[in-house]
């Protein structure tokens, strides 16, 4: 038979930190978190002394969720929940991890002016990735759209996707829009993907940006009126034609503007900014996009509410729409929980791109930026697990037997903890790892005994504050003890 180097690991539930010194671990509320030394007797939290403790030992002890033994050995024994001694020695890692908050994947596509000829189609790609997929489909999945979309559904076009006899180009904003209605109407990627970034609604944005311009540096303006500016150079970046920022070129801020004026940019179509700050004499110091509009897929292809350009790179219409990751994994409610249950551990991801009339991909007029998706850390389903799971002393009972066993959770006792973790989203978690010599512990396997305690804490809750003075002060009486450690977070691996 192998034997591994592993830890042991405990995990607590922690929603407040006792501030009261010298009282006893059972006097603890449950969710209730103290260190108390040899004795028994509860320390400050925020002063712990870095003499000598009494036994040179603490403990960690969690005021119990199960209060009442009422079935047998399965009951909270009407104790804390606590750690085996720890001598500050042997204290080998304090670390914790970060309040991560879901983000959903995002796919934004930026078109130019000249992006859909007429007699042409525009064609996005949008690619679904992930557990979520993989799950319910089997495989990744993808969905075309372009730019007829559903023009003929009823026998009729939509005005402005079709070009009228002296029309070059059809309106971008037009081209994306029905190209976007059809992606998100594909039953294959409908259940993953939202409309937009905001409120879960898709926008056509129409870009500020112009067309038709290219990153340069002191490019010469031309003020509107009435403003009496002159002189403003700009350093401007052009993505697919379009100007997305402009700086002051070194020492040619003009003269004579004020806040407000608008300023139109040489070099393209259409490209303007408005004078945001102003130093003595009217020199420019900063300047910003003039406004951009942005619809609804709906608005836009109604026909009221969006009047389309036929000329777009005349008007200096470019375009962008967002898509984003709407995947949300079933959960079971307060009524049952089985640690077997399926909960998701990665997010929808999406990968949008640009194709051309032959399938193949197309970079030379649009811009497409893909973010990735990320997991909220830790969420209270898998907390749950974890503390059922790791349990050793049976202070928080779980019994896992055939699957309707888990629905007498009330009878098994462990309704209170299901409902403490549950009642909390997400969660920050710390972790304290002891490892104790085999010279000081005869019984252990190969070199070492290593204990890992878990501590889950409600993210942005007092508690949070309250055990990171704590573990700051167990650092020091560590350190007091010639044990050199130090209070390690995920964000300095990030």
């Amino acid at each position: 038979m192998a034997y591994f180097n592993h830890a042991f690991c405990k995990s607590f539930l922690v929603t407040d930190v006792a501030n009261t010194p010298g009282i006893l671990p059972q006097s603890l509320v449950a969710g209730q978190l103290g260190a108390a030394d040899g004795n028994w007797a509860v320390l400050d939290p925020t002063n712990i002394p870095t003499t000598p403790l009494a036994k040179n030992m603490f403990y960690l002890a969690q005021g119990s969720y199960s209060p009442s033994d009422t079935v047998g050995t399965h009951g909270g024994y009407q104790e804390s929940v606590k750690t085996k001694g720890i001598n500050p020695r042997y204290v080998t890692r304090i670390w914790s991890s970060v309040c991560q908050t879901a983000v959903a994947a995002t796919t934004t596509i930026d078109v130019a002016c000249d992006c859909a000829p007429c007699g042409e189609n525009l064609f996005l790609r949008l690619d679904v990735k992930g557990s979520p997929a993989l799950r319910f489909l089997n495989h990744n999945s993808y969905a075309i759209g372009d730019s007829s979309g559903d023009a003929y559904a009823n026998g009729a076009s939509l005005p402005g996707l079709c070009c009228t006899s002296t029309q070059t180009h059809l309106d971008p904003a037009m081209a994306l829009a029905a190209a976007a209605q059809m992606l998100l109407a594909d039953p294959l990627i409908s259940p993953f993907v939202a409309e937009g970034t905001s409120g879960n609604v898709a926008t056509v944005t129409l870009l500020a940006g112009g067309s038709g311009y290219t990153t340069a540096s002191a490019v010469v303006t031309t003020a509107t009126a009435p403003s009496n500016g002159t002189g403003l150079l700009l350093d401007t970046t052009a993505v697919a034609g379009a100007l997305t920022v402009a700086v002051i070129n070194a020492n040619n801020g003009g003269k004579g503007y004020a806040v407000g004026d608008v300023v139109s940019v040489a070099g393209g179509t259409a490209g303007a900014f408005t004078i945001t700050t102003v130093a003595a004499g009217g020199v420019v110091v900063s300047t910003t996009a003039v406004p951009y509009t942005s619809y609804t897929i709906a608005q836009i292809l109604d026909g009221s509410t969006y009047t389309a350009s036929t000329d777009p790179c005349t008007d200096g219409v470019t375009s962008a729409v967002t898509f984003q990751g709407a995947y949300v994994d079933t959960q079971f409610g307060t009524c049952s929980f089985d640690t077997r249950d399926h909960h998701e551990m990665e997010p929808v991801q999406l990968i949008g791109s640009l194709l051309d009339e032959t399938g193949n991909p197309c970079n030379t007029c649009g811009v497409v930026t893909n973010t990735a998706g990320v997991m909220a850390q830790t969420h209270s389903d898998t907390v749950l697990k974890r503390i059922l799971l790791h349990e050793r002393y049976l202070q928080n009972p779980y019994h896992q037997g055939s699957p309707d066993s888990v629905r007498i959770s009330e009878i098994e006792g462990f309704d209170p903890i299901k409902t403490a973790v549950r009642a909390n989203n997400f969660y920050k978690t710390y972790y304290l790892q002891h490892s104790i010599p085999r010279l000081n512990n005869p019984t252990g396997t190969f070199d070492n005994d290593q204990y890992v305690y878990e501590f889950f804490v409600p993210c942005g809750g007092a508690a949070e504050a309250e055990m990171e003075t704590l573990l700051a002060e167990i650092v020091d009486l560590c350190v007091a003890y010639g044990n050199p450690i130090t209070f390690e977070s995920d964000a300095d691996q990030l």
